[in-house]
């Protein structure tokens, strides 16, 4: 009877956790609502297992959050994770192929705010997407929780962000104190013909200020403003940054800014503090943001971090 009685409990034991997994399953069944950067409210219906990615950092957090083997698709930019080279290419970021995508039958597609005209088709067809565009470090965290609860991994999407928000909090604890003064001026250099920056609103611009910069372009009425070379030597910035790799394969070299005509008057031509940066860390909000802001911060204020 004693064995009997045991055996019993222990399968209301197992019935019980049972009947808890199914509720929770029920309750992700019966639809979440998910809010996305478009101000479109998409109901998710299932947890999704057929993942597609039309943004490089779409797919970062995807893999970032254990999903690897739920992504089906991404785009011709996605290199990293070395898994994601592999994924099946629906297109690349700024035109990813509608028959590609809907090819791959996904049951959830990870858009940005470039994509509104695929957005609205997918959406017509009956395709959950989600559009997410962070302007900020803040709005990486938000976006993580959001693709977290999405798709069923909340619990790991909150670790990732407890975690890196406590490393870009010790990153940037020496910075608290420093006098406005001792915040260089920074020009992150987008393209050179026509010279492009990064103005405010702009994940970039966020990053600089973060690291502890000051950004010259912040001032700026767009978020990707086209500068002459009179207004570059007005802003005269103390520090320049630019992508190692510009749009289209483009490569640059530090001696390249010595050589331009007249920019021999700016100060971080004349003082050699021009930094190449790789552009994945700096521009794409995603996981790697706190890899990013520590180059930064170790750019714009060596004394206080210096690099190995």
């Amino acid at each position: 009877m004693k064995s009997e009685a045991l055996l019993i409990s222990f399968l209301l034991i197992i019935i019980s956790c049972f009947t808890l997994g199914c509720g929770q399953e029920t309750e992700v069944a019966q639809g979440i609502t998910i809010e996305d950067d478009f101000g479109r409210q998409v109901v998710i219906h299932t947890v999704p297992k057929k993942i597609v990615s039309l943004t490089p950092s779409g797919t970062e957090i995807l893999f970032a959050l254990g999903l690897g083997p739920r992504v089906v698709g991404g785009t011709n930019f996605d290199n990293y994770p070395p898994e994601a080279l592999d994924l099946p290419k629906v297109g690349d970021y700024e035109n990813p192929n509608l028959e590609s995508i809907i090819a791959l039958e996904p049951d959830l597609v990870l858009a940005d705010s470039i994509h509104q005209k695929a957005v609205e088709e997918l959406e017509r067809l009956g395709i959950p997407v989600l559009a997410f565009d962070p302007a900020s470090v803040a709005g990486v965290y938000d976006t993580l929780i959001r693709i977290g609860t999405a798709t069923g991994v909340l619990e790991a999407a909150e670790e990732l962000v407890d975690q890196m928000q406590s490393e870009v909090a010790d990153l940037t604890a020496p910075l608290a104190s420093l006098a406005e003064e001792d915040k260089p001026t920074v020009y992150y250099e987008i393209w050179y013909e026509p010279l492009i920056t990064v103005g405010p609103q702009t994940y970039i611009h966020d990053m600089i200020t973060l690291a502890g910069g000051h950004n010259i372009a912040a001032d700026a009425q767009t978020p990707w403003p086209e500068y002459s070379l009179e207004v570059l030597i007005e802003k005269d910035p103390q520090i320049i940054i630019c992508p190692r790799i510009l749009m289209g394969g483009i490569t640059v070299e530090e001696e390249d800014f010595a050589g331009r005509p007249g920019w021999g008057n700016i100060t971080a031509v004349r003082e050699g503090r021009i930094y190449l940066v790789e552009d994945d860390l700096i521009s794409r909000p995603g996981p790697r943001c706190v890899q990013g802001l520590k180059e930064l911060v170790q750019i714009l204020h060596p004394d206080l971090y210096p690099t190995n």
